[in-house]
């Protein structure tokens, strides 16, 4: 599948996105968006966090965060030496990752959100399925993640999934106005998931952010060339955002469309996640058009089994026009593929006798 990663318009090309538009350019302001907060597609729901409990779960099931990590950034360094590896607040050894065991999906461990609207929603090893619609899309976000500065994670909608066999994905996704125009989009599908609430300007203090005042910035150990890996097995993406490289030059946020990337919450647990693949095809005139399928992005693909991310928002260069408080439809269903079914051993013998049985009757006739 051929991946468009960069949109490009001309200065006129606000004036044809028709009156919805308009409007919205005028009056829609630029609401913050949630931490990182999924919309989980196996359960039909988004979870904002998990409990005190459900988080003793989700470090038993993916183990805590790695001693090399901590040795960087743990609770038994001053704060002196964390910030001399570019880390804010001390890490935690703990994992908030997303529950893999369908019967810990309660609310002894996870804390639901209410936010999504979610249909077609089914579970199981076999076929897995979710509709989800939101309304707090960027028109932007995705877009800043292909840059140099990066993007912000909080312009970023987040929804998760996993599998326990390999399967065939689909997954689409479309954005609106609510008028009938339909923005330029993109999502990213990554390996792994970020742990719950993690978002820019948590804990890892010297990374990529926003408002961080450039006389302090270093390179953050947990992003250089050497990066150790989290829990899941899986490094950042090499990004030097020392003073040196990067002079007056602020990054936008951690948000990254195109490699891996991870971040923090506030309680200092950690991670990152792999890129997979980036979707952004359909690339309508003046960044909107007026039917989904001018700006509707799928992707269909073998994935096997895990814990996997998507990232998604709008694909418009905010140099264009920028918008927030956009609608989202989000379509996932995964089957799993069927395997060979083994032929046994006795069936193998049967035809062979039988084939047998043919031949010494075809040589009867033959001599009769």
């Amino acid at each position: 599948m051929k991946n468009k990663i960069f949109y490009k318009s001309n200065a006129k090309s606000a004036s044809k996105l028709g009156l919805g538009i308009a409007l919205a350019l005028a009056g829609v302001a630029q609401q913050a968006q949630a931490h990182v907060e999924y919309y989980d597609l196996n359960q039909g729901a988004q979870i904002g966090d998990l409990t005190a409990a459900g988080k003793v779960l989700s470090t038993a099931q993916y183990g805590g965060t790695p001693a090399a990590v901590l040795a960087l950034g743990g609770a038994g360094l001053t704060p002196a030496q964390r910030s001399a590896n570019g880390i804010g607040s001390a890490l935690s050894g703990q994992s908030d990752r997303p529950l893999n065991d369908p019967s810990q999906w309660n609310a002894a461990n996870q804390a639901y959100t209410g936010v999504g609207s979610f249909t077609n929603v089914n579970y199981s090893s076999a076929a897995s399925s979710a509709t989800v619609d939101v309304d707090d899309v960027t028109s932007y976000g995705w877009y800043n993640g292909t840059t140099a500065l990066l993007g912000d994670s909080h312009k970023v909608d987040f929804f998760n999934f996993r599998l326990d066999q390999e399967s065939k994905v689909t997954i689409s996704w479309t954005v609106d106005d609510g008028t009938g125009n339909y923005i330029d989009s993109a999502f990213t599908l990554y390996n792994g998931v970020l742990n719950y609430q993690a978002h820019d300007d948590a804990n890892e203090k010297l990374n990529p952010k926003t408002g961080l005042a450039n006389s302090t910035k270093v390179q953050d150990a947990l992003d250089s060339a050497n990066a150790p890996v989290d829990a899941q097995g899986i490094a950042s993406s090499f990004r030097d955002t020392s003073f040196a490289t990067m002079g007056a030059t602020n990054y936008v946020g951690q948000f990254n469309a195109l490699a891996n990337w991870g971040q923090a919450n506030v309680s200092g647990d950690w991670g990152n996640i792999e890129f997979r693949q980036a979707v952004n095809d359909n690339n309508p005139a003046g960044g909107a058009g007026t039917s989904a399928s001018e700006t509707i992005e799928t992707l269909t693909l073998i994935l096997g089994a895990g814990n996997y991310t998507i990232g998604a928002s709008g694909a418009v260069n905010p140099a264009d026009f920028s918008l927030s408080n956009l609608h989202g439809h989000l379509e996932f269903s995964a089957v799993a593929t069927a395997a060979a079914v083994p032929v046994p051993g006795a069936v193998w013998l049967f035809g062979t006798v039988l084939a047998g049985f043919v031949g010494l009757n075809r040589r009867k006739v033959l001599f009769a």
